[in-house]
C-alpha cells in the first residue's frame, strides 16, 4: 500500500517541503517516484523510517550523520551518542564560561591590596613547558607529549618540577625558595611557554641543565616589584577566556603610580597555606608579581 507525499506528511508529522528536502539529500527515499509527474509516494513501512528521523532530527543530530545511520550502514543509535556527547560538551563549556563570569564579577568587588617593594639580586634556574591553551574554554590545557600524546598540564608540569628538583639535589644545588612560575612567555602558535623556575644562592655552573629538559637560568637584577596576593577558591577556574582579577589590579595599580611594568616578567608564586581568623579554615594563596621599570 502507497501513501501520497500529503498523507504521508500527515500521518508522519513531517512537512511536504521537509520530506521534499530529506529526499533530495538522500536521507528519506520514497518508495516510489512518478518518472512524469515527480509525485513522490511511500510504503506504510516507512512510517516507522520516518518517525526516527524526525526523533533524531529534533533532538540535533546532523543530517549527514542521520542519512549515514539510515543508509550508509551506520547505526541510529550511535547517532544519537555521538548527539548526547556533543550536548554534554556544550554543556561543559556553558558551564565553565557562566563559571568565569561569575569569578569575574566576584573578583570585580574585591579589593586586592597592591605592594610596591624592592628586590635584591636573585640567581635563579628552572626548565620550560609548552602548553596548548583552549579555545574557546572547550577543553582543560594540555601539552604535547612524546610522540604527540596528550598530557594533562598540571600532571606535565608537577612532572618537570620533579625533574628539576631531582637533578639539583643530584648535584648538590639547593633551592633557597618557594618555586614560581613564569607566565610572561608567549609562544608563536595558540599556546604559551611556562617557565617553572626556583631560587638559588648561586647561579648554576655553566651549561648545567635538566637532563630531558628544555632548561633556563640567570639572574634577576636588583630592582622594584608590584605584587599581590589572590585567594584561590573552588569556583576559580583557569581556562584563559579572562583577564584575571589579580592582574587587572597590577595593572591599575601601576597605572595609578604612573609605573611602567614589564608584563614580560610576569610570575606567579608557589600556592601557600595561610591561616585564617580563629575559627575559619585555611586559605590557600598565590601571588601575582611583575617587575617595574626603572
Amino acid at each position: 500500500m502507497f501513501l501520497g507525499i500529503g498523507d504521508f506528511a500527515r500521518a508522519t508529522g513531517l512537512t511536504v517541503k521537509a520530506l521534499r528536502w530529506y529526499d533530495e539529500q538522500g536521507v528519506l527515499v520514497p518508495a516510489d517516484v512518478d518518472p512524469h509527474t515527480r509525485y513522490r509516494r511511500y510504503t506504510i513501512g516507512q512510517l516507522e523510517q520516518a518517525g526516527l528521523v524526525r526523533a533524531l532530527r529534533t533532538a540535533g543530530v546532523p543530517l549527514a550523520a542521520i542519512r549515514s545511520a539510515m543508509r550508509d550502514g551506520g547505526s541510529p543509535h550511535e547517532a544519537l551518542r555521538a548527539r548526547r556527547e556533543a550536548v554534554l560538551a556544550e554543556r561543559a563549556r556553558e558551564d565553565r564560561a557562566l563559571a568565569t563570569a561569575e569569578r569575574v564579577l566576584a573578583g570585580a568587588g574585591l579589593d586586592y591590596v597592591v605592594r610596591l617593594r624592592t628586590t635584591p639580586p636573585l640567581a635563579w634556574v628552572g626548565v620550560v613547558e609548552y602548553v596548548v591553551l583552549p579555545v574557546g574554554a572547550d577543553a582543560d590545557p594540555v601539552v604535547a607529549g612524546p610522540g604527540g600524546a596528550v598530557i594533562d598540564a598540571d600532571a606535565a608540569i608537577e612532572g618537570a618540577l620533579l625533574d628539576l628538583y631531582a637533578s639539583l639535589h643530584a648535584d648538590g644545588l639547593a633551592p633557597i625558595g618557594a618555586f614560581w612560575l613564569d607566565l610572561g612567555r608567549p609562544a608563536d602558535d595558540a599556546g604559551a611557554e611556562v617557565g617553572l623556575c626556583v631560587p638559588l644562592a648561586a647561579p648554576v655552573p655553566e651549561g648545567w641543565s635538566v637532563p630531558g629538559r628544555r632548561t633556563i637560568a640567570g639572574t634577576r637584577q636588583a630592582g622594584r616589584e608590584l605584587t599581590t596576593d589572590h585567594v584561590v577558591t573552588d569556583d576559580d577556574p583557569d581556562d584563559g577566556t579572562a583577564v584575571h582579577p589579580a592582574f587587572a589590579a597590577l595593572v591599575r595599580a601601576a597605572a595609578e603610580q604612573e609605573l611602567s611594568i614589564d608584563l614580560g616578567t610576569l610570575r606567579q608564586q608557589c600556592p601557600r597555606e595561610v591561616a585564617g581568623a580563629p575559627g575559619d579554615a585555611s586559605r590557600t594563596v598565590v601571588g601575582l608579581s611583575v617587575d617595574v621599570d626603572g
